[in-house]
């Protein structure tokens, strides 16, 4: 099955994955606040989504443990001081170094397996969408408590004389 095949190079492959996704992001211009970090903070955390893909593509698994835990993932970057564009950024760049490296490898010996992994692929852009979606709405919960701790000391009227 295309699915077990691909998890199995998921695990065999993650660090080698992680790796690339670190130096593609840390070479952008659009993810300045990533180079404050570690590479080996930031492989750490791309490792972590790779490591952990085959427990989140389970069909078995609520939607909403995803939601939970990309929610908590958009809160903790928010804390970090990371741009929401920068946290979407990251996600995109993990998907997509994925496909790149799978298709590197010709890991499709036939039109069938190019056909099954088309389905692989949809799971895993709606898993990446999902996680996009939770981590923008938990970075906008923790702006908001921001915005709204700024209103309550006055802040907002101090800048903006409102």
């Amino acid at each position: 099955m295309i699915y077990l095949k691909i998890m199995e190079v998921l695990k065999k492959d993650a660090g080698l994955l992680s790796r690339r996704v670190v130096e593609d992001l840390l070479s952008r211009g659009l993810t300045e606040y990533h180079k404050k970090y570690s590479e080996d903070q930031i492989y750490e955390r791309v490792y972590d989504v790779y490591s952990t893909l085959n427990y989140w593509l389970d069909r078995a698994r609520p939607k909403e443990e995803i939601q939970k835990h990309f929610k908590e993932l958009g809160k903790k970057r928010f804390d970090d001081g990371i741009p929401l564009h920068e946290v979407i950024m990251f996600l995109m760049l993990i998907k997509r170094h994925l496909w790149l490296y799978l298709l590197e490898k010709h890991f499709f010996e036939s039109s069938y397996e190019l056909i099954k992994s088309l389905e692989m692929n949809n799971r895993v852009v709606l898993f990446f969408d999902r996680a996009i979606l939770a981590a923008s709405m938990g970075y906008e919960e923790e702006l908001m408590k921001y915005v709204e701790s700024c209103k309550e000391r006055g802040l907002i009227r101090k800048f903006f004389g409102k």
